[in-house]
């Protein structure tokens, strides 16, 4: 791995936990809603299909190949996030 790649991946780690804590935070550590591992999937999925499309300029092949995915399931995955 990339010295670039391995920081932009320890800064999407540190973005996340970050993240998190706050969230904690703010719950007091309590009374946290049921689902948070759904939540941050769907959400961190939505933003990742949508950045990547934005990228890739709408063309669905060339988001799925960036994404490392078939095109079938990033079509899939986006019908099942709009539900």
């Amino acid at each position: 791995m990339s010295g670039m790649t391995e920081n932009v991946e320890v800064g999407f780690s540190k973005m996340i936990e970050k993240h998190l804590e706050k969230y904690f935070a703010l719950h007091n550590g309590e009374n946290i809603p049921p689902g948070l591992y759904g939540r941050v999937l769907t959400e961190v999925e939505r933003t990742l299909f949508s950045m990547t499309l934005k990228y890739s300029q709408g063309n669905q092949l060339r988001a799925a190949q960036i994404l490392g995915i078939n095109r079938n399931t990033l079509r899939r995955k986006m019908e099942n996030g709009r539900k």
